[in-house]
């Protein structure tokens, strides 16, 4: 398969089907994480148990999920992609089986942490898969399907799970995980052994060499990056998700509807700007837009504070969701500063990031509401969201960005050392024409490799 030059002018490539393919089973799988949500109460009212124990009921799956991440990619790399997905696809069944004949609330419980920990190992491969299928020239824009998966989902099924509640009962939610896991089990394993995970410059996946860093390097652009990533989750489980509805009921004196109309309006601006943003990213460069992602949520948050009706109320909401645009440059980042072998590593430490930041976020950001006020809270998320923003651009390297369309890149030629040599001025830019005549067209991005990696 030919490899996307994003040196070439000309529009981004379009989306594979494989990458649709994958989009879509991350949406199946991901029901487990919010169906039984909104039918908490009936579950309590089952058991007879605490607000303590339900919300623990809740909570383990997020724990089990931010407690999986990072063994997830190791594992990856260890065993294969498609054995770890068929041991997440079996665990996410059984455990779905086990929540739905569950005795008690602590045989629950475990089904909840069986799913939670399957759900984060299929995220993980799913994502990695995702980053193989692309090329530099469209990785952003193939990522945003991840976020646009996991939103729309998240958004989704609490609703399918308040209307089987309805209908027969909070058990049922589990039956209906378990079968749309069967149905995504059958889009995603034939798809990942036609995927290549880590041969670098032979598909369409192959990383592009001379956006891989090393060193020192490498560990700082990691850090600015997934601290920017748990920054983010940070606002929209802090800020979003906990501070925004208290705040607009206690001090805007908005009800129930219209707080529930902000979040609607945020998600879905976040899901219209989720694909045109990863394209931004494809086309200007990853680090230009997660800093202006970033520093734009934070003057949404900060917007928040000064509102004093609905109207206003709305008008935020929908600037704090367009500041989603940014994240699947984050993960398309991370996939390309590494050599392809180690991609699934990297966005191990992507989902790590987000799991983190959407546990404490909640937490950290109600304690400081709870001891001063709403206010003090939305500053420390703004604080360091704009810490963030900082980080993405003094942290990670301009080698990383993608050359706009047209000009100056357009002469940048396939071969990494040959453009080294260009750069520094060692060799004459019209040896880029001659280069073709001598050799395959492959050849010398070949030879580069290897040489690159006797090195």
């Amino acid at each position: 398969m030919a490899v996307a030059s994003p040196a070439r002018a000309g529009s981004t490539p379009a989306i594979p089907r494989d990458a649709l393919l994958l989009g879509a089973s991350i949406f199946l799988f991901i029901a487990a994480t919010n169906i039984l949500t909104p039918l908490i109460p009936q579950v309590r009212d089952d058991f007879g148990v605490s607000i303590t124990t339900a919300g623990l009921i809740v909570g383990s799956y997020g724990l089990a999920r931010l407690a999986v991440d990072l063994p997830a990619g190791w594992l990856s790399s260890t065993i294969g992609h498609r054995r770890l997905a068929i041991f997440a696809i079996v665990l996410l069944i059984v455990s779905s089986f086990v929540g739905y004949w569950s005795p008690t609330a602590g045989v629950l419980i475990v089904a909840r942490v069986g799913s939670g920990i399957a759900v984060g190992i299929l995220a993980t491969v799913i994502l990695s898969a995702l980053a193989a299928t692309a090329s530099t020239a469209n990785r952003g824009k193939v990522m945003s399907l991840f976020h646009v998966a996991n939103n729309t989902g998240i958004a989704v099924y609490p609703l399918i799970g308040g209307l089987v509640g309805l209908a027969f009962t909070w058990r049922a939610t589990f039956l209906v995980t378990a079968a749309l896991a069967v149905v995504a089990s059958a889009i995603l394993l034939p798809l990942l052994p036609r995927i290549d995970f880590g041969r670098a410059g032979a598909t369409k996946g192959g990383a592009d060499e001379s956006r891989v860093l090393h060193g020192r390097q490498r560990k700082v652009a990691f850090a600015a990056t997934n601290f920017g990533v748990v920054a983010n989750m940070i606002h929209r489980h802090g800020v979003r998700n906990t501070i925004l509805p208290l705040y607009a009921a206690t001090s805007l004196g908005l009800g129930g509807l219209s707080i529930a109309s902000a979040i609607a309006l945020m998600s879905v601006t976040g899901l219209l700007v989720a694909t045109p943003g990863g394209m931004l990213g494809d086309r200007i460069g990853r680090r230009r837009v997660i800093t202006a992602g970033l520093a734009a949520v934070a003057v949404g948050d900060l917007a928040f504070i000064l509102t004093d009706d609905l109207a206003t109320f709305l008008l935020v909401s929908a600037l704090i969701g367009f500041g989603d645009f940014f994240t699947s440059s984050q993960t398309a980042l991370l996939s390309e500063i590494v050599p392809a072998r180690e991609r699934t590593k990297a966005l191990s430490t992507y989902r790590f990031s987000a799991d983190l930041g959407a546990l404490i976020g909640p937490i950290l950001l109600a304690l400081i509401m709870d001891l001063t006020e709403a206010r003090n809270a939305v500053l420390v998320a703004v604080s360091v969201l704009l810490v963030a923003s900082l980080c993405a651009w003094f942290g990670v390297p301009a080698s990383v960005e993608s050359p706009p369309d047209g000009g100056a890149a357009d002469a940048v030629p396939a071969d990494p050392a040959l453009a080294s040599a260009l750069a520094s001025g060692d060799a004459a830019p019209t040896t880029t024409s001659a280069a073709p005549a001598a050799h395959p067209p492959s050849a010398p991005a070949h030879r580069s490799a290897q040489e690159g990696t006797q090195r």
